[in-house]
């Protein structure tokens, strides 16, 4: 009884995980509108006025021994989540990489991960610096423009994730989202005081998210100590 108990309590926190991401973006909609809709409530703007694309690297004042941050593909959740970094030296990664700060945001630009939604704000950076796959876009907020969350939400958007198929260019598994298709995608700009409403949402849900996650494994816990016993 205890086990099964258990088990009933652990789908029911994973159902309210699942409402709360579709509440986040049920929010979005209500609060800016389809951004698909030729009927926006806000004015339209290309995407790459509202934010910097893949923005170039300044020139860095670190020796090739500091270490700054390294985000490979993995590291990177479907669910809109950093979920693992590791500590690089600069040397070796200075060449060859996708370079971000802290607040940018990254879009997975190839198949399958962009389809998957992976993308996520990157933040706590070693050195405010991180490098990471080739296969990221970045999408750095302007400051009194763009918030790191509307644009996150934007680029997670299921029907966003569907347009953007739609215009990818490659064959097979190579298929990428191109930087010319999200620049000049148009997109309602709300004003900065709406943006940073619907990101003290998007907060408030990442927080009963990360409880959620841990009510839930600590159920695991209590299940596999119930098995075991």
């Amino acid at each position: 009884d205890k086990l099964w108990a258990a088990y009933r309590l652990k789908e029911a926190y994973k159902k309210l995980l699942v409402a709360t991401d579709e509440m986040v973006k049920s929010q979005f909609i209500e609060m800016f509108g389809n951004p698909l809709s030729l009927n926006q409530k806000n004015e339209l703007k290309r995407l790459g006025e509202c934010c910097i694309l893949n923005p170039r690297r300044p020139n860095i004042a670190l020796c090739d021994t500091d270490k700054v941050s390294f985000i490979p593909m993995p590291a990177v959740s479907e669910d809109g989540y950093l979920v693992d970094m590791t500590d690089e030296e600069y040397g070796k990664v200075k060449k060859g990489f996708t370079y971000f700060e802290n607040n940018d945001v990254l879009f997975a630009k190839i198949t399958p991960c962009m389809e998957n939604g992976k993308g996520a704000i990157v933040h706590g950076l070693t050195n405010g610096i991180g490098m990471g796959s080739t296969e990221f876009h970045v999408l750095r907020p302007i400051n009194g423009i763009s918030s790191p969350y509307w644009l996150l939400a934007l680029t997670r958007m299921p029907i966003f994730r569907e347009r953007a198929a739609k215009n990818m260019s490659g064959t097979g598994g190579q298929k990428r989202v191109s930087a010319s298709y999200l620049d000049h995608f148009m997109v309602g700009l709300p004003a900065m005081e709406e943006q940073r409403r619907f990101e003290a949402i998007y907060r408030q849900a990442d927080k009963s998210k990360f409880e959620l996650k841990q009510c839930i494994e600590n159920i695991d816990k209590v299940i596999k100590s119930l098995i075991n016993g």
